[in-house]
């Protein structure tokens, strides 16, 4: 039996890990199947860069072909990362991005135990209506946590993020500490 918990924890840790990836890989995959592209138009940013989530760094941007990941808010250009329902871009936060504001926040409600700490990190799409889209666990210290911190973040709801005063959604990191 104890094998048998240990092994589903072990799976669960892997699942939530490889979530990154795999929500990165759908962003692109959406962005070249649904991007339009009038004859007319540049190669649009979706199709230049790559985002690679880093629960220690933040949201990493590459340009494709390239081997360098550059921390994204350091960036002083809009960087398209996805589309969001195949028709809204999705930026990486950046120097020209104001970021979305907080409006309405709660605490997550966690299953804490006696003496228990720990953290979540997770990354939302605010849309441009300020609501939270796909809230994703990137790292977590007990799997547990994981499922209220999703459901916590679905209830908030924030000011857009803008770019040339123009409301846009964006990615955002989340880091949840409880029972400190």
């Amino acid at each position: 039996m104890r094998r048998f918990i240990t092994a589903s924890i072990i799976s669960i840790c892997f699942v939530v890990c490889c979530a990154p990836v795999v929500f990165a890989s759908v962003l692109r995959q959406r962005a070249e199947a649904s991007a339009p592209q009038p004859a007319t138009q540049a190669i649009s940013a979706a199709d230049v860069f790559e985002v690679r989530i880093s629960p220690a760094r933040g949201f990493l941007v590459r340009r494709k072909g390239t081997v360098e990941w550059i921390d994204s808010s350091k960036l002083r250009e809009p960087v398209v990362v996805g589309l969001l329902d195949g028709t809204s871009k999705i930026y990486a936060p950046s120097k020209v991005i104001k970021p979305p504001k907080a409006k309405h926040t709660e605490p997550p409600n966690y299953p804490l135990k006696a003496g228990q700490t720990g953290r979540v990190l997770l990354h939302i799409i605010v849309d441009d209506k300020g609501a939270v889209r796909l809230p994703t666990v990137d790292a977590c210290s007990s799997p547990e946590f994981a499922n209220p911190s999703i459901e916590t973040v679905k209830k908030w709801s924030f000011e857009p993020a803008r770019l040339n005063g123009q409301p846009v959604a964006v990615l955002v990191k989340v880091e949840m500490q409880f029972g400190l």
